[in-house]
C-alpha cells in the first residue's frame, strides 16, 4: 500500500514510519491509517467563487465534493475541465514499445497509449488552489475566493464529518507530461486522483478527497492500451456530488471580494 513520508498529524510535522502489515500485505484490523495527508503545506489555501452566496455557503460549513466523472465531462474550455481527470496516461511521442517475453520480440505500436484508470465515478474531490493571482480570478471568473489559513484543522473537520468507514487523502496535484512513464502512479489510485497534465499547472491545485469504498486502493482501477487520443461520450450517470456538513470555518478563514 501506498504511504506517504510526511503527514501532519496533532499539529506537528513526523517522519512517518511503515506501518506493520498482516501476511496478505494489508494493515492490522482496526489500523486508522485509512486517513493520510499527502503532502505538507505550510501556507494558505484558496477557493474561488464565482457567486459570493456560495463563499458564505463554505464558510458556513458546506464542503461541496464531486466525483471525478463530472469533471472528467464538464465542458468550459479546459479551465475545470480534464477529459484526462481520474486517468493516467502515458504517450510516447514515438508509440508505444511493446515487449512480448513468450516471443522475445520487441515492437513499436505507433499512435497507442497505455492508461490506468481509477474509479471516476466513486472518487469524490473538493478542488482549491495554492495561489491567490489575479490570473486565477479571471481564469475562474471568481467574485470572490476563500482563504484556508489552517489546512490541518480544515482536514480534521472534513474527517470528523465523514462516515467512520471513508477513505481520505489530501494533498498538491502532481502536474506530468503523458510522455513520461507513469512510474508507480498506474498501481495508486490516490495518486492519478491527484495528478494531472503539466497543462493545468497553471492552477497551483491541492485537492481533498474520499470515497465511501476501496477505489483508492492498491491497483483499484483499469488498464488499458488505447489508439489516438479521442475523448469519449459523457456518462451523466456517474456524476455524483456530496455536501459535507463540517462545523463553520470562519475561525480558519478569511474571505476576499474582488
Amino acid at each position: 500500500m501506498y504511504q506517504s513520508s510526511d503527514l501532519v498529524f496533532n499539529g506537528k510535522l513526523r517522519r512517518k514510519t511503515p506501518h506493520p502489515q498482516n501476511a496478505e500485505g494489508g494493515h492490522p484490523a482496526g489500523s486508522r491509517q485509512k486517513h493520510e495527508i499527502i503532502h505538507l503545506v505550510l501556507h494558505s489555501l484558496y477557493k474561488y467563487f464565482t457567486n459570493r452566496k456560495w463563499a458564505d455557503v463554505f464558510l458556513d460549513g458546506e464542503v461541496f465534493f464531486y466525483s471525478l466523472a463530472y469533471f472528467r465531462d464538464y465542458e468550459d474550455g479546459n479551465v475545470r475541465e480534464d477529459k484526462n481527470e481520474g486517468n493516467s496516461v502515458y504517450r510516447p511521442e514515438g508509440g508505444l514499445l511493446i515487449t512480448n517475453h513468450t516471443q522475445g520480440k520487441t515492437f513499436t505500436m505507433p499512435g497507442f497509449g497505455f492508461e490506468s484508470t481509477a474509479n471516476q465515478e466513486e472518487i469524490l474531490v473538493f478542488c482549491v488552489s495554492r495561489s491567490l493571482t489575479d490570473k486565477l480570478r479571471k481564469r475562474f471568473k471568481a467574485v470572490a475566493c476563500v482563504e484556508i489559513l489552517k489546512i490541518q484543522t480544515l482536514c480534521e473537520r472534513i474527517e470528523r464529518a465523514l462516515p467512520p468507514h471513508a477513505t481520505f487523502r489530501a494533498g498538491r496535484v502532481d502536474y506530468y507530461d503523458p510522455s513520461e512513464a507513469p512510474n508507480l502512479r498506474w498501481a495508486l489510485p490516490d495518486r492519478i486522483a491527484m495528478s494531472k497534465f503539466k497543462s493545468y499547472a497553471w492552477q497551483s491545485e491541492f485537492r481533498f478527497v474520499f470515497c465511501l469504498t476501496d477505489a483508492l486502493g492498491f491497483e483499484k482501477g483499469g488498464l488499458r492500451l488505447v489508439k489516438g487520443d479521442a475523448r469519449e461520450e459523457p456518462k451523466p450517470a456517474e456524476h455524483h456530488s456530496h455536501n459535507l456538513k463540517t462545523r463553520s470555518l470562519r475561525d480558519i478563514c478569511r474571505l476576499h471580494e474582488f
